[in-house]
């Protein structure tokens, strides 16, 4: 998130799924079947993910869906490991991946870079669905739909300024414990502190649940996970930035706060937030009144002990939007 102009300072495990891989399945290829494109080696025919030969033409089944197929995926599944990382998006409009494995050595792998026809502005916020689509809104309120394997963009069809606010920031979390379904959630980047929730698999009309209670200057960036649970982390304008968990059918606080340290931050300029495996993964750029310079940094906080660390310092980029998908590895699960 990118804080707002107006204040000058301004994301989870995966539930089961019937998806069979297509071990020892047969396709007998067709001679009408139409030519693929070598470059995109999983395509989908009817409900299959098949694959797309070097030769360019339609091979072997891979997989049968259950929920249908898009864009060479099973929908509403966790069978791709790339729907289990952390995804981010910064100021100069790079797509990466961030995998939290690769610690202390370097976690960023860059996609791509962004190009959204329309858009005005950079990105300020982002979330991903469990299909491996990433959620990414511009300044200007225009929201798009990025495919997390190659950058690709087109946009989404939601309306710009719908839910009142043309800035949120955002979250996906599952309609239960462990559920195949979610909704994204969105936090108005304004004094109303709405927080709306949107069914990304309909008509993407946002469902006004509340006001978040624990709001302050800046407005939070949201997390969720396959546990139903969403989370904000609120960079404090003043006063120490925290953790808190949301209520997500009401906005209200649950649960304690999770301080980030016990000094402020400083002059926060962008910001970005996820959980992964029960831990979550703070992304802040800072900057010097003094020497003129930005400081982007990565920082962990373990709810379980309210440790924090920074793992990053100096990171080339400027975050504005992380997100993770709630195919991400529970705590006591078994990272991917």
């Amino acid at each position: 998130m990118r804080p707002s102009l107006l204040l000058l300072v301004a994301l989870a495990g995966c539930g089961k799924s019937s998806d069979a891989p297509a071990a020892g399945a047969k396709r007998v290829a067709a001679e009408e079947d139409p030519p693929c494109d070598p470059k995109t080696p999983k395509v989908c025919v009817g409900q299959d993910v098949v694959a797309c030969e070097p030769h360019g033409r339609l091979g072997r089944a891979l997989r049968a869906c259950k929920n249908g197929c898009a864009r060479g995926k099973c929908k509403g599944s966790c069978n791709d490991e790339a729907t289990k990382l952390i995804y981010l998006v910064d100021s100069a409009n790079n797509f990466l991946s961030f995998d939290p494995r690769l610690l202390p050595g370097d976690p960023f792998h860059l996609i791509g870079k962004l190009t959204c026809q329309g858009r005005m502005g950079s990105p300020f916020s982002m979330s991903v669905d469990r299909t491996g689509t990433a959620w990414v809104l511009y300044e200007d309120g225009e929201l798009f739909k990025v495919d997390i394997a190659d950058a690709h963009c087109e946009p989404s069809g939601y309306v710009a300024g719908s839910s009142g606010s043309t800035n949120f920031g955002m979250g996906f979390a599952t309609d239960a414990p462990g559920a195949e379904t979610e909704k994204l959630y969105i936090a108005s980047d304004d004094a109303t502190n709405a927080l709306h929730a949107i069914d990304t698999s309909k008509d993407l009309t946002p469902k006004r649940m509340g006001a978040i209670q624990a709001a302050n200057s800046p407005n939070p960036e949201l997390t969720g996970g396959s546990d139903a649970k969403l989370y904000g982390f609120y960079p404090q304008s003043s006063g120490v930035a925290f953790v808190q968990q949301i209520e997500r059918t009401s906005g209200k606080e649950v649960g304690p706060r999770w301080p980030l340290g016990t000094e402020p931050l400083g002059d926060v300029n962008a910001y970005a937030f996820a959980q992964w495996a029960g831990v979550f993964y703070i992304f802040v750029t800072t900057f010097d009144d003094v020497t003129f310079d930005h400081n982007s940094t990565v920082r962990t906080l373990d709810p379980q002990t309210g440790r924090f660390d920074t793992v990053v310092t100096r990171s080339p980029f400027r975050i504005t939007g992380a997100g993770v998908s709630t195919c991400a590895p529970e705590r006591d699960a078994k990272p991917p």
